[in-house]
């Protein structure tokens, strides 16, 4: 099975990315292989995976930590997940 390829939004995505790389290593790593393996698997993400809805609907969220998430899309065709957003739970989308 080919991996999907992981994309970041922008520069500033990319570098909440790393930054909680550092600070949650076995995390990330985690969420790393889920998003390449099982990006849509409700079932495989141990209760981390949730759909948004209202205007994020298509997106969907991983719960990295109880305060830390990750919005991203998925596009099964191409083998690619689009990661928008990398942090704390946001009171707006940025």
């Amino acid at each position: 099975m080919t991996p999907y390829q992981i994309f970041f939004r922008n520069r500033n995505v990319e570098r909440a990315w790393h930054s909680l790389e550092e600070q949650l290593p076995d995390k990330i790593v985690e969420l790393k292989r889920f998003l390449q393996e099982n990006p849509k698997d409700r079932l495989k993400s141990a209760g981390k995976l949730k759909k948004l809805k209202g205007r994020l609907k298509g997106f969907l969220q991983y719960d990295i930590t109880e305060s830390n998430r990750v919005w991203y899309e998925v596009d099964s065709n191409e083998k690619a997940v689009y990661v928008r957003y990398v942090g704390a739970h946001p009171s707006s989308y940025p």
